[in-house]
């Protein structure tokens, strides 16, 4: 009796091969898929040290970053009443005088530039 014999026979046997064949195939993937997996990596100690270290450098410089981005409004907010404190004491000549001083700087800073 040959194979194919055998299948025309007992169309069931046909299944049970397929089947066992596509579950093979499924095991051997999800062999092969797992095998990949980032916890499977073998690196040297050195890389992970070095990886490590930057990362926790670079979560710094953020936390850092985003204090100095909170306290801007604050930095704003004291540099303006500074602003007007100095300007609030000052008589019409004293204010004169500095926006002379500032537009005589733009003047210079503008020749300097070449009008650009």
């Amino acid at each position: 009796m040959s194979v194919k014999e055998l299948f025309a026979e007992h169309k069931w046997l046909l299944w049970l091969v397929a089947a066992l064949a596509i579950f093979t195939a499924g095991a051997l993937c999800a062999v092969w898929i797992g095998a990949r997996n980032a916890g499977d990596i073998r690196a040297p100690a050195e890389e992970i040290a070095v990886t490590e270290d930057v990362s926790g450098k670079i979560s710094e410089t953020i936390a850092e970053a985003q204090k100095q981005r909170d306290r801007l409004p604050e930095v704003i907010r004291s540099a303006k009443e500074e602003a007007a404190q100095s300007v609030g004491a000052d008589g019409d000549a004293d204010i004169a005088r500095r926006w002379n001083g500032l537009l005589g700087r733009y003047r210079e800073h503008k020749s300097a530039a070449g009008g650009i």
